[in-house]
């Protein structure tokens, strides 16, 4: 995957843009020549686009009390005397709502630790990322399987989408058991609309609750403007106790040297870092 978009979809740019933009408005009181002024402009232009567009799953409120002042520093930047006090207010609120916002995030970007039973079967619902393409690669779950002391069953299936993926989920066979859930490219590209993924993913997880299966779901690498399905994700997340593999680790799967066939499905390079991201995330207990 190209560099560029990668940064995106792993949610580096977010933090690029908050630091692009907080720089600006702190640097701005130490240098007010008007070259300065123009630098300082384009930085927070820069820096406000970026964050927009970075498709980091936060609420929309959350947005607008960092643009907000961000951008009234912008307009008071250009002011031919700007007041200086007014100036360090709107720059002391874009600190403080930049430190928010990356504290807000920062969570969605750790590691977790999913401890489960010695025994335990881990079952793998999916698409094509889990399936395969159908060539001679050996799938990141039967590699997982390899290397672990796991028994995986992997249920994915080609072209699967969150709303088909309950027929995987009936496949889930013992109570108690690990399910990981890699689902949802298939709907990003296949343009299903934020609020049936959303929906369609409660039904996917509410299926699997009531056996007491541990859930771990693989968040999505995102595109801009995509934020509606990240925030879907992190909301069953949330409601159902689940943990989360950040997509910073799927993204970097996709950012592989050769990790990829055509840019997305996995190669053998991809399915062994793949299950490699996995691995280190399931503990035997």
């Amino acid at each position: 995957m190209n560099p560029f978009v990668l940064s995106f979809a792993d949610g580096t740019t977010f933090f690029v843009g908050l630091g692009l933009v907080l720089v600006a408005q702190v640097l701005v009181f130490r240098f007010r020549n008007r070259v300065a002024r123009k630098v300082f402009t384009v930085a927070t232009i820069v820096g406000v686009i970026v964050v927009i567009i970075s498709a980091t799953p936060l609420p929309t409120w959350a947005y607008a009390i960092w643009a907000i002042p961000a951008i009234s520093g912008l307009v008071l930047l250009n002011q031919a005397r700007p007041a200086r006090k007014l100036s360090l207010v709107t720059g002391c609120a874009t600190l403080v709502s930049t430190v928010g916002l990356c504290l807000a995030e920062t969570p969605y970007h750790r590691s977790p630790t999913v401890q489960i039973p010695k025994g335990t079967i881990v079952y793998v619902i999916g698409d094509s990322i889990s399936a395969g393409m159908g060539t001679r690669e050996h799938c990141w779950p039967a590699v997982l399987e390899e290397m672990t002391s796991f028994s995986v069953v992997n249920l994915a299936q080609q072209g699967a989408k969150v709303g088909s993926a309950i027929v995987q989920a009936e496949g889930v066979s013992k109570p108690a058991s690990m399910v990981i859930i890699e689902i949802g490219g298939n709907d990003l590209l296949g343009g299903t609309d934020a609020a049936t993924f959303h929906a369609s993913l409660e039904t996917l997880v509410s299926s699997l609750r009531p056996e007491q299966h541990a859930v771990m779901l693989v968040e999505l690498p995102l595109l801009p403007f995509q934020n509606a399905y990240g925030r879907a994700q992190r909301a069953v997340v949330r409601k159902h106790g689940l943990a989360m593999l950040p997509k910073r680790f799927f993204a970097g799967v996709l950012g592989t040297k050769d990790g990829t066939l055509d840019g997305l499905h996995l190669s053998q390079a991809g399915h062994n870092a793949m299950a490699q991201a996995i691995a280190r995330v399931l503990k035997e207990e």
